[in-house]
């Protein structure tokens, strides 16, 4: 049965005035790699609001497709996420990235204070959750 690799990346994106998270300023940069040396690959991305009190958020959808040749990586940041969700308003939520094929998906987040410096820096390598697609009926 064909499967579909899902990656739900954390994101939060803006500049807070520390309601839900601290005061402060954040990215997230989404760095996407198709590690396979033959085989081109393409996937499909949405952005998801996670909103505070139990709320769900908006998906910002549908997805929308890119394109990476063998050995390329594309970095999905604040601006690609303000162009999905039409504003660059604060955000948290998920980025979801899909694929039929395993990708190397980084994400990288930063975070400035008061002082307009550099606060924290933290990267995590994302694993995959694997969807088994299914026929109407099956």
């Amino acid at each position: 049965m064909p499967v579909i690799f899902q990656y739900a990346v954390k994101v939060v994106n803006g500049r807070s005035n520390g309601e839900v998270v601290a005061p402060g300023e954040y990215w997230t940069a989404i760095n996407v790699h198709n590690p396979f040396h033959f085989t081109p690959v393409d996937i499909s991305k949405k952005v998801v609001a996670a909103n505070p009190s139990e709320k769900p958020g908006k998906i910002f959808g549908p997805f929308r497709g890119a394109h990476l040749e063998p050995g390329e990586a594309l970095e999905i940041d604040r601006r690609d996420v303000a162009e999905h969700i039409g504003s660059d308003e604060f955000l948290k939520g998920y980025i979801v990235i899909e694929s039929v094929t395993e990708l190397d998906v980084v994400a990288v987040y930063t975070a400035i204070g008061r002082e307009e410096t550099i606060q924290t820096f933290h990267t995590e390598r994302v694993t995959p959750r694997i969807l088994e697609v299914r026929e109407i009926g099956e």
